[in-house]
């Protein structure tokens, strides 16, 4: 499919206990060679989630002033499963917020929600993949959301360049893996992360020297940070939680071009 739009590319599967009754999956979907201008967002998943969505390729997609680019979203009382989606080879071009993955959407006429029991109203997000995707002048680069009653498990980010006014967030996640993400921003950490299981990161780096660390973890442990490299003119590298340094496996790092490679505070 190839195609020039102004509307959003979106992909549903029912809504909350009407949804989960029908039961019907939207599965085995490709959507290649687009490009979207001034949209919602560039291709959407949820957050009408109820009969699980999967088996999802979106590559060679450009995105140019949309207010998200990939967004995957649902709430508590959607339920159903998002899995084995990946996105590849993307270029995004002042966007509001690069990628967003979020367990917390609110639509019009619906409250926040609270913490509840996992039954089948929790939405599940896992084995999803973000590839080659270029990033410039987002609002915010990445978003990441899940609950804690239900994390967000085995979300991949691999070879992402990005420029924005903030970074890269994400909590309530397990096995969250970066690999080769270079994050870019004009204030604020480079990559924020909290409450993650099974955290792995692996060549991630900021080119932007500012004053706050590149890389924030809280609550975090056992994350293990593997053969990054800090710029020139970097102030803090890696940043924990008071105590929570000990818990981070550092392996094959080049941290000595920062003011400080470590600190807990």
């Amino acid at each position: 499919m190839s195609t020039r739009a102004t509307t959003v590319i979106v992909l549903k599967a029912g809504k909350d206990a009407d949804g989960r009754r029908v039961n019907r999956p939207t599965e085995h979907v490709a959507i290649t060679n687009c490009t979207v201008h001034h949209a919602h967002g560039a291709v959407v998943i949820g957050s009408e989630t109820a009969g699980s969505i999967r088996n999802v390729v979106a590559s060679n997609i450009t995105a140019v002033d949309t207010e998200n680019g990939i967004r995957i979203k649902s709430r508590r009382g959607r339920g159903g499963v998002v899995e084995a989606a990946h996105f590849d080879t993307w270029t995004m071009q002042n966007v509001g917020v690069g990628i967003v993955v979020t367990s917390y959407y609110v639509m019009g006429g619906e409250t926040a929600s609270t913490v509840e029991p996992v039954t089948e109203r929790t939405p599940t997000f896992r084995n999803i993949a973000v590839s080659n995707v270029t990033i410039n002048g987002a609002k915010k680069v990445v978003d990441i959301d899940g609950l804690p009653e239900m994390p967000i498990t085995g979300l991949r980010l691999i070879d992402v360049v990005a420029f924005g006014k903030a970074g890269l967030t994400a909590r309530h996640t397990d096995a969250l893996a970066l690999r080769h993400v270079e994050v870019n921003v004009d204030s604020g950490p480079a990559f924020a992360i909290e409450s993650a299981s099974n955290l792995e990161l692996e060549g991630v780096t900021s080119r932007t020297a500012g004053l706050s660390p590149v890389l924030r973890l809280t609550r975090t442990p056992g994350a293990v940070l593997r053969n990054s490299k800090a710029a020139p003119g970097t102030q803090t590298f890696l940043s924990t939680g008071p105590g929570e340094l000990k818990l981070v496996r550092l392996e094959g790092n080049v941290l000595d071009q920062a003011k400080t490679a470590t600190e807990e505070r």
